[in-house]
């Protein structure tokens, strides 16, 4: 009998949940919050948008994707998030997940969505489908007990309910996802599965702390998330002080928030993962070899669908003017397009003049949010300079000042 890929009903959620969590090994809620906890996951889901795969009545293969807002340099776009991607492992190999990608895409670009995005699980998998690696994201640790700050700091701050938390940060994140290329929308319900308000779904751990730092007027300016992991070494306090999340709308909250996650009493260390490259912490300190990049990694995967409508919302540093010519096997991206951009706006139309650079659609992707040099990517065969001096051109235009970041995991 073959499979069958289709939509799946409010009655088969639950098992599809199950497959879900087999694919990523994780463990099942406790039975008694297993139907709460897929009553909070259907409010969330787009039920046109999740898709299963089903052999025999079983689910084999899970595939969901929603809605959001991506920021990209200078503007937004419309964007498909895809998400819970998994394929049993007794039925990998058999297409699977192409045919559950082919649909999701093709359905994107019905609805106008100009660019799919996606956190890879592992390198390899993504890019037969047109995807480029579009942001980095960075791991610190700090040594508290040595980091002085000498930039930076003052202001106040308050330790405050989850309730209170979730009130004032849509506002505070917001501001930060507007500036900052690669980030995408965190609903309220998000927040609120944050600071553990919504029991059924949140995974909050014990030592669960949430600060916002205030301005003059009281208004929150900032937000941190954090827990902390208790330790001790010869009855010496070794704590370390795991950061969740941390925001500010101007650089002087965050860097307070930053002094206050060194000054907690009992921490030796602070931890901070999926953060981006452009940091100031660093800089913030008196001997900045008290902080240390642990990792630096891939984070979230791009994928242009429609070529006019991604290159036209964003801003372009530099001035200028170059004819691409995108290969994109599925289609969607394929074609010669006539990019005029500037720090003003841009156009980007089809056109049947000669190309300037010719590139895979993943590499237009990963280039998209300007982090990437595709100088780099022409080196490794990703992208073909055809007029000489085009491709360092379409690499200054394309280049972001603000390092894109994705700071949600979805």
């Amino acid at each position: 009998m073959s499979v069958e890929i289709r939509t799946v009903e409010r009655s088969e959620l639950g098992a599809w949940h199950g497959a879900l969590e087999v694919g990523f090994h994780q463990a099942s809620p406790e039975p008694d919050r297993a139907e709460s906890f897929v009553e909070a996951f259907a409010e969330e889901v787009e039920w046109p948008r999740i898709q299963g795969a089903y052999d025999d009545g079983r689910v084999v293969a899970t595939f969901r994707s929603f809605p959001t807002r991506l920021t990209v340099p200078g503007g937004e776009v419309a964007a498909d998030a895809i998400t819970n991607v998994t394929v049993s492992p007794t039925h990998r190999r058999r297409g699977l997940l192409s045919r559950m990608m082919a649909d999701d895409l093709a359905a994107a670009v019905e609805r106008g969505e100009a660019v799919a995005i996606l956190i890879a699980s592992e390198w390899p998998i993504y890019g037969r489908y047109g995807f480029g690696p579009a942001t980095d994201v960075v791991t610190y640790e700090i040594d508290a007990l040595s980091a002085g700050y000498a930039h930076g700091g003052d202001g106040e701050t308050r330790l405050v309910a989850p309730d209170e938390l979730a009130s004032a940060a849509p506002a505070v994140y917001e501001a930060h996802r507007r500036s900052t290329p690669g980030a995408i929308e965190r609903p309220e319900r998000w927040w609120r599965r944050r600071a553990g308000l919504d029991a059924a779904r949140s995974d909050v751990p014990g030592t669960q702390r949430c600060v916002l730092a205030v301005g003059e007027d009281g208004a929150p300016t900032g937000l941190l998330v954090y827990h902390v992991e208790q330790s001790w070494q010869d009855w010496r306090p070794r704590a370390k002080l795991h950061v969740r999340d941390l925001f500010g709308t101007t650089p002087a909250a965050a860097a307070r928030l930053w002094r206050f996650t060194c000054e907690v009493d009992l921490v030796a260390m602070v931890r901070a993962e999926e953060r981006g490259l452009d940091e100031p912490l660093p800089w913030l300190l008196r001997d900045a070899r008290a902080v240390r990049q642990r990792l630096r990694t891939d984070f979230l995967w791009a994928r242009v669908l429609d070529v006019p409508a991604a290159l036209a919302a964003r801003r372009y540093p530099a001035e200028g003017e170059v004819v691409l010519d995108v290969r994109d096997p599925a289609g969607f991206a394929a074609g010669r397009f006539a990019l005029r951009g500037g720090p003003d706006g841009a156009t980007c139309e089809p056109t049947a003049a000669a190309p300037d650079v010719a590139l895979d659609v993943g590499a237009l992707s990963a280039a998209y949010l300007g982090g990437r040099s595709l100088l780099v990517l022409a080196a490794a065969g990703w992208a073909d300079e055809v007029r000489p001096g085009a491709l360092g051109r379409l690499d200054a235009m394309l280049r972001s000042p603000v390092a894109p970041w994705c700071a949600t995991m979805f």
